[in-house]
């Protein structure tokens, strides 16, 4: 492994031999960040084919700075997503349909450049942080208004995600920008433990309550999709984000104070549920929830759960191809009468019907590989004079609501869901400090200044 990854870097810097050190990858940084910036703050708003060129933007920028700069390792998280995207490569030369395969390696590919300029640009200066977020909350603030004044002109129904009982009890399912309630839900699941992290960490009020307005906003926007996959990404979201806080706050309290905030952990977790139970719309999709098949999503989400299984077992080891092109090629092979689809509706299945077993293993320690990254990061932020943990808590709790409501959905098929993922990741690569270092001035941009 240590040979291929140094394969892997040996190229990078390359271009110093001809052009020598200057001005020109000092200036990388903030173009990186920049045109990041842009990209989140825009994201729910963007068309595909303005995404596609973005992204190409993103791929292009880390060439040429990779070619002009050398990086001396891959970080935490690059040797699995070297071997994932090798299983992706295998998988599209085996695929039955080739052709539709290929265009789904392209956007992995893609999302992988944002990623690998993100760690970048986090690893080189750790200040772009802020300004990332906060490109991301102001997009989520955004969409989360855009979606909350279709109370007031009214959400008309798109297509059949429209629930018939729930229109009876006068419940309209937001959707937003992005045509979808589910996909709305996605959207903000990482959003929300992202904008509650940032209101208890950046210093400066009106930072603070940017970051707060947007996580009320956009819980009530999720809420108010009616998603019930939204809802459990949320749930565990910000479950994980009590959990990590405890750990981190409990050592600090005295007993008096311990008591006091189990108490006031119990009092929200119980009005949650409340409020759960007293509005009925909210109370009936809950309820739903345990219809099994006597509800027609989740009837329809098992038949393609079994459909899928179907096609995982007849082709486990390499797959059928990455991308929505050759699944939706091969699936009606599969489908039951009626029951068209455009994923496996579950993250876990996708990766084991798109890559085979292989990918679905590394796919998965990918996951918990971040989250154990997250925790050090965690121990580190906590190890050092004056430090909360606010960042590594929220980004944890963001990728564990991604994954939960990855289980039951198809969000991460969407850009708007799966750059939010990889930009995540990528926080989750930076290498944690010493905490016998100070912090030097120049390791933040002037933008984050704003923040703290």
């Amino acid at each position: 492994m240590k040979a291929v990854v140094s394969v892997l870097l040996d190229w990078q810097g390359l271009g110093t031999l001809w052009w020598g050190h200057g001005r020109l990858e000092r200036r990388f940084p903030l173009l990186a960040g920049l045109l990041m910036v842009s990209l989140f703050t825009a994201l729910p708003f963007l068309s595909r084919p303005g995404i596609a060129l973005l992204l190409l933007g993103h791929g292009l920028l880390w060439l040429c700075w990779s070619v002009l700069e050398r990086r001396k390792t891959m970080g935490p998280l690059g040797p699995c997503l070297m071997v994932f995207l090798a299983i992706a490569i295998v998988a599209t030369g085996f695929s039955p349909v080739p052709h539709e395969a290929l265009p789904g390696l392209f956007k992995l590919v893609l999302y992988m450049g944002v990623w690998a300029l993100a760690t970048r640009l986090l690893e080189r200066i750790d200040g772009w942080w802020n300004p990332l977020l906060a490109a991301l909350l102001l997009g989520g603030l955004a969409e989360s208004v855009v979606a909350l004044r279709q109370l007031q002109a009214g959400a008309v129904p798109l297509a059949t995600w429209s629930d018939g009982i729930s229109m009876a009890l006068g419940a309209e399912r937001l959707y937003g920008s992005l045509g979808n309630p589910n996909l709305l839900g996605g959207y903000l699941v990482p959003i929300i433990p992202l904008a509650i992290g940032a209101t208890f960490h950046w210093c400066r009020w009106p930072s603070r309550l940017f970051a707060a307005s947007t996580a009320v906003l956009a819980t009530l926007a999720l809420v108010l999709t009616y998603s019930r996959g939204a809802w459990l990404g949320l749930g565990a979201a910000l479950a994980s984000l009590l959990l990590l806080w405890g750990w981190v706050t409990m050592p600090k309290l005295q007993n008096r104070r311990q008591a006091l905030f189990l108490v006031l952990l119990v009092v929200t977790l119980v009005g949650a549920v409340a409020l759960a139970v007293l509005l009925e719309p909210l109370q009936v999709r809950l309820v739903s929830a345990l219809a099994g098949r006597g509800d027609s999503s989740i009837n329809f989400r098992i038949n393609v759960w079994v459909a899928s299984w179907q096609m995982f077992l007849d082709n486990p080891w390499t797959g059928i191809g990455p991308g929505q092109d050759s699944f939706n090629r091969i699936y009606p092979l599969y489908q039951q009468p009626t029951f068209n689809a455009l994923s496996a509706y579950s993250m876990p299945l996708e990766l084991g019907v798109e890559l085979g077993i292989a990918g679905l293993v590394v796919g998965i320690t990918i996951f918990c590989r971040a989250l154990h990254q997250g925790w050090r990061q965690l121990k580190g932020a906590m190890a050092t004079p004056g430090g909360k943990g606010w960042p590594q808590i929220s980004v944890m709790a963001a990728v564990v609501g991604l994954g939960a409501h990855g289980l039951v959905d198809t969000i991460f098929l969407r850009p708007e869901v799966q750059l939010i993922w990889w930009l995540c990741l990528a926080f989750l690569a930076i290498p944690q400090p010493s905490p016998s270092k100070e912090p030097e001035s120049h390791n933040s941009p002037e933008g984050s200044r704003a923040f703290c």
